[in-house]
């Protein structure tokens, strides 16, 4: 199968996927976005038009064959009553490279840039990775958010009603109801902010794979907390050092400063070449007919002498982006070992307050329950209660929060230490709700 009938097929499969509404897990969003993002189909096509510069490099050293031919017709003016002729010329000539510091420097310029397109790509993919993982989750964890503040909503009408029915009996003081009213309607402030929030996050998602929410699988109610492997935040900062993308590419513009720098040196140096040819003439003319065929061969030497000191100043150029290069590398190794601490500190920070706010969630909702038994017992009064509700349905939104920061910080660390990959989405994809 040609590579235009496979990209049909995988746009109609997508196109079929995403109309279905059929359930999807992270790893399927991934690998719909891989199909229908714009912004990474353009990256695949800059990394085809980067993988030519290693070509068109390598084509200035090898030889330049032209052929040439010409054909002419004449009218003689003078003498007076010559007839006229036509003459022709055929010829092929041979250009090659022996000494030139310009052209084997762009030779090793052009394989550097087809390796910063290459790493640019690898950036790309990676990035959509994380950008994918982040717009699922960012659905799921709106989706929990509406579904905990219209739970919250529904207790505090029924707690309304009951503060209302309460009041009308003389039970219970008209500042009950004020609260409960109070708390249904921040409730239902909630619910619309929750409602926006949640659409925003279907349509960010949409954009990136193309794919409808509908279908979208949950995570799982109990994680698997596990530590970062390895352990150790050194072990980490290791692996980024030798597999940051971020690093590879400011070592490659490095390296294409130093070539840069070469190229304008060898601007003071000779120029030698090898040309060979073969001409055929033929000139018609009534009286004096010629017919000429040769070849020739030899050697040319350029040196230049003065340029208004143009080179000089164009290897000082070149000598200062050298230096930029290289501060921009010290600066990139920096950045990027500020990045796995952060997130390296995501992943352990953030398992730990997971399992803070899992506890937290079991005494919220034995606070509720206390306060409940209290409120029909008469020590605690509704508003204590409506209180003790918030608290817990509060609770449940930052755990949720906590549990898909933690599993973004997962995949965050592997970006900033360059090995995010499928396998790395695969682990965190496994604790996707089956």
């Amino acid at each position: 199968m040609n590579l235009h009938h496979h990209t049909l097929l995988s746009g109609l499969l997508l196109l079929t996927f995403s109309l279905s509404g059929h359930a999807f897990d992270l790893m399927q969003a991934w690998q719909s976005a891989r199909q229908f993002n714009a912004d990474f189909s353009a990256a695949r096509a800059d990394r085809d038009a980067g993988r030519e510069k290693a070509v068109q490099g390598r084509a200035q050293l090898l030889p330049a064959l032209s052929a040439s031919a010409n054909y002419a017709y004449n009218k003689p003016l003078e003498p007076a009553g010559q007839s006229r002729y036509d003459s022709t010329s055929y010829g092929l000539n041979l250009q090659q490279a022996l000494f030139d510091i310009g052209k084997y420097s762009a030779y090793q310029q052009g394989k550097t840039a087809t390796q910063q397109a290459e790493i640019r790509f690898q950036a790309s993919e990676q990035q959509l990775i994380l950008d994918t993982a982040q717009a699922y989750f960012n659905v799921l964890k709106a989706q929990d958010t509406l579904a905990a503040t219209r739970a919250k909503k529904k207790t505090f009408l029924q707690q309304l009603a009951q503060a209302k029915a309460a009041f009308e009996i003389g039970t219970a003081t008209i500042t009950d109801t004020h609260e409960a009213q109070a708390g249904f309607d921040g409730a239902v402030a909630e619910e619309i902010n929750a409602l926006n929030d949640l659409e925003l996050a279907e349509n960010d998602l949409a954009r990136i794979s193309g794919l409808e929410t509908k279908g979208i699988q949950a995570v799982q109610d109990q994680l698997p907390l596990a530590p970062p492997q390895p352990t150790s935040l050194a072990a980490w900062l290791d692996i980024a050092m030798q597999h940051s993308l971020d690093i590879q590419l400011a070592e490659q513009t490095l390296t294409l400063a130093k070539q840069t720098l070469t190229e304008k040196k060898g601007n003071h140096l000779p120029v030698v070449s090898l040309s060979a040819g073969y001409n055929d003439n033929s000139t018609r003319a009534p009286n004096q007919p010629t017919q000429s065929r040769g070849s020739s061969i030899g050697v040319g030497v350029s040196l230049p002498l003065f340029s208004g000191g143009g080179i000089d100043s164009q290897v000082r150029e070149a000598a200062a982006q050298e230096m930029a290069a290289k501060d921009r590398l010290e600066a990139s190794k920096r950045q990027v070992r500020e990045n796995v601490r952060r997130t390296f500190l995501g992943v352990t920070n953030g398992a730990a307050l997971v399992r803070a706010q899992q506890q937290l969630l079991l005494s919220a909702r034995s606070q509720v329950e206390s306060t409940r038994l209290g409120k029909d017992v008469g020590i605690r009064t509704n508003i204590d209660l409506l209180q003790a509700e918030q608290s817990y349905y509060n609770t449940l939104t930052s755990l949720a929060n906590a549990k898909y920061s933690y599993l973004t910080a997962r995949l965050a660390l592997h970006q900033a230490a360059g090995k995010l990959d499928e396998t790395v989405l695969a682990e965190v994809n496994t604790l996707i709700r089956r």
